[in-house]
């Protein structure tokens, strides 16, 4: 997946931390017992902050043990696990295959038409467990795969796509707590798409793959500030639909990735454009204490 719902480190106490690493291991564990040992190289961020919120929002008996972990060659780690856990495999799996099935079909990779291969089994199984989920995200999906083959230049609107799938993904069951975490997922998704768009403008140049800012110029201000904008909008609401939520469990460690998390990306691809940008993050987290304490 894209990986831009990261925790922000630096201000992030030990435990925290140690929690965070119990999910990702966990997920990462998780995706090997629901499809096979290759989907636990599809592991990423995105879906570990799907794990925390969930368990935080709903608190289900959990478990904690210590595997080997494959991204650390081998080191030990302790993985978290719950039947939340089950779910959130699923639903990685299931973007995960979409994704690189759109990789194979844009670029001809090799690679990612075996992975789609691979996760095939797991993907048909995820549709028939949830069908009119299944279909819901895949028919916005299918709508973004539009937009894309007529080249829209409107980002908001593959956007808004890729936000609506991923809200679907995010609302677990449908029941009081459903339209916020749909927010939540939904404003995620936009944030996720604008900002992957920002950081693949000069690549998809470079290759002449589609990409929503094509017509944009990366050295002027305006480009820049405006996406920021939206990312700004995108983070706000996804914050506040959060903040209704009643959790307690974790509540600091899943407002580190709201609020800070997810920006540090788009500070890093400031230094790249080399723009005279405002990127001072800590203005940034001013901005964002200011919207926490509203």
């Amino acid at each position: 997946m894209y990986g831009y719902v990261q925790i922000y480190r630096p201000d992030l106490r030990f435990r925290e931390y140690d929690i965070y690493r119990s999910h990702y291991c966990g997920l990462c564990h998780t995706l090997q017992k629901r499809c096979n040992l290759v989907s636990r190289l599809t592991l990423s961020y995105d879906f570990t902050f799907l794990s925390l919120l969930l368990d935080a929002l709903y608190e289900p008996a959990g478990t904690n043990c210590q595997r080997r972990c494959l991204h650390g060659i081998g080191k030990k780690e302790w993985g978290y696990h719950s039947p939340i856990m089950d779910y959130t495999a699923d639903m990685h799996l299931f973007f995960s295959y979409l994704h690189c099935l759109d990789d194979w079909q844009d670029n001809r990779k090799i690679s990612r038409a075996a992975l789609a291969h691979l996760l095939q089994k797991a993907y048909r199984h995820i549709c028939e467990q949830y069908p009119q989920k299944s279909q819901s995200i895949l028919q916005n999906m299918q709508q973004l795969k539009d937009y894309e083959l007529q080249k829209e230049t409107n980002p908001l609107l593959p956007a808004a796509c890729f936000g609506r799938a991923l809200g679907e993904g995010f609302c677990i069951q449908n029941d009081i707590w459903a339209t916020e975490l749909y927010h939540i997922g939904y404003y995620l998704g936009t944030f996720i798409y604008i900002m992957d768009a920002y950081d693949d403008l000069i690549k998809d140049r470079k290759h002449h793959n589609y990409n929503p800012f094509w017509n944009a110029t990366e050295t002027e201000l305006a480009f820049h500030q405006m996406v920021k904008q939206f990312l700004q909008h995108a983070a706000t609401e996804a914050a506040a639909a959060f903040e209704r939520l009643p959790i307690l469990q974790n509540a600091d460690l899943l407002r580190n990735i709201l609020y800070a998390g997810i920006w540090q990306p788009f500070f890093r691809k400031q230094k790249d454009y080399q723009t005279a940008v405002p990127n001072d993050f800590d203005q940034q987290k001013q901005e964002n204490d200011h919207v926490k304490s509203l």
